[in-house]
C-alpha cells in the first residue's frame, strides 16, 4: 500500500451530532394519535407528526410551538387530561423531537440526508439493545428462531417512529410505501482486519426489477436506526454525504476488493467519505442513491443498529415482508402496539406489489 492510502486510511470525516440539552414533547392518546391544533386553534388527535403535534412543557401546561398558544393543564404522573371534542382523554407526556419536523425536512430536502437525533425515548432504545444483544446485552446470543418484530415491541415502536415516517412520505411525495425487506436487529462485531467488508454501493433501490435510473422519480428512503451510539471508532455507516445527486454509482477504485483476486481488500476509508456520529435512539434517513457502506468497528465492542428500506408502491422489495406481520399479527406483541402503531406497521409490511 503506498503512503497516501495509509494516510488516508480510517480517516472518514466524522459529522458528530450531540446528544439534545432540551427536546419538545408529543401528547399522545390511547390509541397512538398526537394532539394538535386545527387550523381554527382547537385541540384535534392528529395520526401524523407534523409541526402541528409538537409543544414544549411550560409551568402551567404545554405551549404549542407552531401557534405560540398555551393550554393549561394538570399533569399527574406523565399524564394529562384534556376535552377533545366534547370528550375528556387522558393523554400521555411523551418523548418527542429535538426539532420541529418541517426542520428536518428542509434538511433532507437540501442534503438528500438528515439526523434525528435521540429521537427515540431510552426505554425503547434499552429493549432494542436488549434484542439486538449489544450495549449493556452484550452476553446475550441474538434470537433468530423468529422475526425480530415479534421479540420485542420497541422493534415496532421504533418501525412506527412518527416523525420519520412523515419525512419519508413527504420527502417521496407518497403515503404509499412499504418495506423493502423484514426489520431485524443486527450487531457489528469488532473488525479483526482481515475479514471481508461490504463495499460502497447505492440503492436506488435494490429491489428486484433492477436498478432505478439515478435522475428519475426518488423511489426510496432508507433508514438507520442507532441501537447503539454510532461513532467512527464503533463502525458507523460510511456515506458520501449529497452523493444522491451524482450522475453514477460510486467509482471502482473506492471498491479495490470488486477489481482483483483479493477479496478482503478495503474499500475506500478516506477523508472523502464521511461517518455520521450520533448518541443511541438517532435516526438517519438518506435518499437511496446515496453512496454508503458499512463502517469498521475498531472497539472491542458490538455496535448495534437496524437497517430498513422504504420503497415507493411500484418497487419489489427485496424480501417479502407479509410473513413475518403475519406472524405479528398471531404474537402477544401485537396486543403491546397501540392502535397507530398496529396500522402503520401492517400498511408497511403487508401493502407490497406482487
Amino acid at each position: 500500500m503506498g503512503q497516501t492510502e495509509q494516510q488516508q486510511e480510517f480517516q472518514e470525516t466524522p459529522v458528530t451530532f450531540e446528544q439534545p440539552v432540551h427536546r419538545y414533547v408529543f401528547l399522545t392518546a390511547p390509541d397512538g394519535n398526537m394532539l394538535g391544533l386545527d387550523d381554527s386553534g382547537e385541540p384535534v388527535l392528529f395520526d401524523e407528526a407534523d409541526d402541528r403535534v409538537i409543544w414544549d412543557q411550560v409551568p402551567n401546561g404545554f405551549k404549542h410551538i407552531a401557534t405560540d398558544k398555551e393550554i393549561s393543564v394538570e399533569i399527574d404522573a406523565n399524564n394529562c387530561t384534556l376535552v377533545i371534542n366534547g370528550n375528556k382523554t387522558r393523554l400521555a407526556v411523551a418523548h418527542g423531537p429535538e426539532k420541529l419536523p418541517s426542520e428536518y425536512l428542509e434538511h433532507l430536502q437540501r442534503n438528500g440526508w438528515v439526523c434525528l437525533t435521540s429521537i427515540l425515548p431510552p426505554n425503547t432504545v434499552d429493549r432494542l439493545q436488549h434484542t439486538a444483544g449489544c450495549d449493556n446485552y452484550e452476553h446475550l446470543e441474538r434470537r433468530t428462531d423468529m422475526p425480530a418484530v415479534c421479540q420485542d415491541a420497541a422493534v415496532g415502536r421504533a418501525i412506527c417512529e412518527p416523525v420519520s415516517l412523515w419525512l419519508i412520505r413527504n420527502y417521496l411525495g407518497t403515503r404509499d410505501l412499504h418495506l423493502a425487506h423484514p426489520p431485524n436487529c443486527i450487531s457489528l462485531a469488532p473488525y479483526d482486519g482481515e475479514s471481508r467488508v461490504q463495499g460502497w454501493h447505492a440503492d436506488i433501490p435494490y429491489g428486484r426489477n433492477g436498478p432505478a435510473d439515478r435522475k428519475g422519480p426518488l423511489k426510496a428512503v432508507q433508514r438507520n436506526v442507532c441501537i447503539s451510539a454510532f461513532s467512527k471508532a464503533n463502525g458507523a455507516t460510511a456515506y458520501k454525504l449529497s452523493s444522491h445527486q451524482e450522475d453514477s454509482g460510486p467509482p471502482e477504485a473506492w471498491n479495490p476488493a470488486h477489481q482483483g483476486d483479493d477479496p478482503t481488500l478495503r474499500p475506500y476509508s478516506g477523508p472523502d467519505a464521511d461517518v455520521v456520529e450520533a448518541p443511541a435512539g438517532s435516526i438517519v434517513l438518506y435518499d437511496a442513491r446515496t453512496w454508503h457502506r458499512a463502517g469498521f468497528n475498531h472497539s472491542d465492542h458490538k455496535r448495534g443498529a437496524m437497517l430498513m428500506s422504504f420503497q415507493t408502491a411500484d418497487v419489489t422489495p427485496k424480501k417479502d415482508t407479509r410473513p413475518s406481520c403475519r406472524k405479528l399479527h398471531e404474537s402477544p406483541v401485537y396486543n403491546e402496539l397501540n392502535a397507530r402503531e398496529q396500522r402503520e406497521i401492517t400498511e408497511l409490511m403487508m401493502n407490497q406489489p406482487d
